[in-house]
């Protein structure tokens, strides 16, 4: 692909179709007919070889390639509108510095939450989190298709196109609200067996990367499950809002003790369960500079989580 390939009116066509959120919007901010700026769309998808965008629940989502060709059409037109001056400078950063995250909902929050903070991890950084596919091939594929930028979860089976970085590991503990009508300083094998209990469920792939001895501990086994939810930040709310009590990763003490009204206490039993996260992000990534950046924001979260 050469940069001749490009004109500049399929670019002018996908940035407003990013703009717009759509091709019907588009096409009529442009005048045009949607077929016209399909036709477009598909130009540049043939020329890169690559997805430009992909459908969610709620439209088109541009992938990590449509982000970056935008934000260089942006640039590009800044510079012709301001007569080619190039004495101006334009900080890489800036241009560059949106990331495509697949990742749990609670990691979602616990980064957003961080970017947000006073300490600035998160270090200007902008995010753009997209849905996260259940299964482990879906996942790979996102990567290879340079669709995401970085995939965090469950480790991945090994792909020489992919790098893993382990992220956050640590035992299980109990999540009780601090408003527990019984439950106060200590957590009781008999707590435990007389608690309704709420269940974050993960897909298949990942419960055997977690389960250690999950299926043969019977206080794992036999527990009074009445709520299961595929969304974590939905079961920790409710734990928190109720007199329910979960498992949670020990990683995640530090940061739900700060934002919800609960309290961590020890398994009353033995347990060799683990919950294990990795970032997964392509070998020949496109914008390295932005996601080492992203990664060592990650690093000081993790480091955060064990303090």
């Amino acid at each position: 692909m050469s940069s001749r390939d490009f004109d500049l009116n399929s670019l002018l066509i996908l940035n407003a179709v990013i703009e717009c959120r759509g091709v019907t919007a588009a096409a009529k901010k442009m005048s045009m007919s949607p077929s016209s700026v399909t036709y477009a769309i598909n130009k540049i998808r043939r020329m890169t070889s690559n997805p430009i965008f992909t459908r969610s629940k709620s439209g088109i989502v541009p992938t990590t390639l449509a982000m970056e060709l935008n934000q260089r059409y942006i640039k590009a037109m800044s510079l012709i509108h301001d007569g080619l001056d190039f004495s101006k400078k334009i900080k890489e950063d800036d241009v560059l510095r949106t990331i495509t995250i697949s990742t749990y909902t609670f990691m979602e929050l616990w980064m957003s939450y961080a970017a947000c903070s006073k300490e600035k991890i998160m270090g200007g950084i902008s995010f753009n989190f997209v849905n996260r596919p259940g299964v482990n091939d879906n996942r790979i594929a996102k990567l290879r298709n340079h669709e995401i930028d970085i995939d965090i979860g469950g480790l991945l089976p090994n792909d020489a196109s992919i790098i893993s970085q382990k992220l956050f590991s640590s035992p299980f503990k109990a999540l009780v609200s601090n408003n527990h009508p019984t439950i106060k300083d200590k957590l009781t094998l008999n707590d435990w067996n007389e608690s309704k209990h709420v269940k974050w469920v993960l897909t298949d792939d990942e419960t055997l990367n977690q389960s250690g001895d999950a299926n043969i501990v019977n206080e794992l086994t036999n527990r009074n499950v009445e709520i299961c939810s595929a969304s974590s930040i939905n079961s920790f709310m409710i734990c928190a809002l109720s007199d329910y009590i979960m498992l949670v990763p020990e990683y995640l003490e530090s940061f739900l003790g700060k934002i919800l009204p609960v309290k961590f206490f020890d398994l009353p039993f033995q347990t060799t369960m683990t919950s294990t996260v990795f970032v997964h992000y392509h070998r020949s990534a496109r914008r390295k500079q932005i996601i080492s950046k992203c990664l060592s924001a990650l690093d000081s979260i993790s480091s955060q989580s064990v303090e």
